[in-house]
């Protein structure tokens, strides 16, 4: 039996100390910053280099500075940059702790996000590096569980106006009452189809089916540790257009089943000593290729629920003694080879067919025969069954799903999406009015950087008086 009785540790757990930080000992966090934080040490030289070296001038506001503003505005709930240089203003003392001789101007703070982008992000990765090693000290069990969610950052964009769907949709019940009374016509989906793939002021801002309803988003994939500090930020871009009668959370299904493998190979190369036991997530990341690859490629346990999209209602199949599908009607009749499936984005599959069916030249043309007196199915081809080449690794799970250990180690799941809530409410997501991409994925950056921060200023302040509960540090 796996032993989960570990100490639980997470960032939504702060003891009434840490609270204080952001109410009445407001200047607190400052000296918790300084006297733990050495951000020189962690900020990558590229970054220094790339900072100081622009158009050969002297910056008035040291980028060290910089970062701590942005740092200190997430974390303490301040929601606009219009009220973070009002703070700087009537703040001397953050003002000194800024190294500011006066507040930015609310350009200087957009451009410092568009125009090192890449640099932020080598020094997010850079803190997934150092805050490891405090990982494992706090709760080495949990630090060995990776959990990966998909989810979207909206943009402020016209579509993403409730109006905006509601338009089309009356326009779309408009058309059907012109179309004959018998004709088969869903209006909502029709009205999805109408609207536009790509916002027309972004088009990054793609149409995208999330939270139960369509929007405009910047499609993501986040990884956490198993309580929930933050590993890898992955914006990997795909196509969801409606086709193949695909309702739209089947296809955000085939999303997230697609986009896991193509971010774990990003996140482990950039972080090649990173290991770990389990990997949890969500039904959407019910595919054969992905248990393959946690098993084979990673050596991970996958703790992954059946996706009900990957049942049918037909009885299943049996096996006969060399493996081969046999008539669900008759476990004695062997279904017949028909050949390798092979199509772009899936796992490679064999077909077998019914050993009834039969092909005949009808009218001139070859004809599939069904010639069955108690067929298992309705179709006229009768019953197929496609075997991935890794179908066995999503059955023959190294932990049964309906064993404790099982059910307990998922239940940690939840907090990634926790912490997906936590970094929106970091960048105040509802309310910064962001349309640009670069500046988006910097504050996205930005907030797990300074999720990380604040990880480190707890471990320093609280793992030696007990055991380490932590939370994000807006009271």
């Amino acid at each position: 039996m796996l032993d989960l009785a570990t100490n639980q540790i997470t960032f939504f757990d702060l003891d009434h100390d840490i609270d204080d930080l952001t109410s009445d000992q407001s200047f607190a966090i400052f000296e918790l910053f300084d006297k733990f934080i050495h951000l020189e040490s962690l900020i990558p030289f590229s970054f220094y280099k790339a900072y100081y070296s622009r158009n050969g001038r002297n910056h008035v506001f040291p980028l060290e500075g910089m970062l701590k503003a942005i740092i200190i505005a997430q974390l303490i709930g301040i929601p606009s940059t219009n009220l973070l240089i009002l703070f700087i203003q009537i703040s001397s003392e953050f003002r000194r702790f800024l190294h500011f001789p006066r507040a930015p101007h609310k350009s200087q703070f957009s451009r410092f996000k568009t125009t090192y982008h890449h640099e932020i992000n080598l020094l997010f990765h850079g803190l997934v590096d150092f805050t490891d090693t405090y990982a494992h000290t706090a709760n080495e069990f949990l630090a060995n569980v990776l959990i990966t969610d998909t989810t979207g950052f909206e943009y402020y964009v016209r579509e993403n106006n409730p109006k905006f769907f509601q338009n089309i949709l009356s326009n779309a019940k408009t058309y059907a009452k012109t179309l004959p009374s018998d004709t088969t016509f869903n209006i909502e989906k029709y009205a999805q189809g109408k609207m536009p793939k790509a916002s027309a002021v972004n088009p990054d801002a793609k149409s995208t089916f999330l939270n139960g309803h369509f929007g405009y988003y910047r499609k993501g994939v986040i990884t956490t540790n198993g309580f929930g500090l933050i590993r890898d930020i992955n914006f990997i871009d795909s196509n969801n257009e409606l086709i193949n009668d695909l309702t739209p959370s089947q296809i955000k299904d085939l999303y997230d089943a697609k986009s896991l493998i193509p971010t774990l190979e990003t996140y482990f190369h950039l972080h090649p000593n990173h290991h770990y036991h389990y990997f949890l997530g969500d039904a959407g990341f019910d595919a054969d290729n992905n248990y393959a690859y946690l098993y084979k490629n990673r050596n991970m346990i996958p703790i992954i629920p059946i996706n009900p999209r990957n049942k049918s209602t037909l009885a299943e199949p049996g096996f006969n003694e060399i493996g081969i599908p046999t008539c669900p009607n008759n476990p004695h009749l062997s279904m017949a080879f028909a050949g390798f499936i092979k199509s772009k984005g899936r796992a490679d599959r064999v077909q077998f067919v019914c050993p009834k069916r039969t092909r005949k030249k009808i009218d001139g043309k070859n004809s599939a025969i069904l010639e069955c007196d108690n067929p298992c199915t309705t179709s006229k081809f009768g019953r197929v069954k496609n075997l991935t080449i890794n179908h066995n690794f999503r059955y023959l799970a190294a932990m049964p799903r309906d064993s404790q250990a099982w059910i307990d180690l998922y239940k940690h799941r939840a907090v990634c999406e926790r912490t997906i809530n936590q970094l929106k409410d970091f960048i105040s997501i509802k309310t910064s009015k962001i349309r640009n991409t670069i500046t988006l994925q910097s504050n996205i950056f930005l907030a797990g950087i300074s999720q990380m921060i604040a990880f480190i200023i707890l471990f320093n302040t609280k793992y030696a008086q007990g055991p380490l509960a932590i939370r994000s540090l807006i009271s």
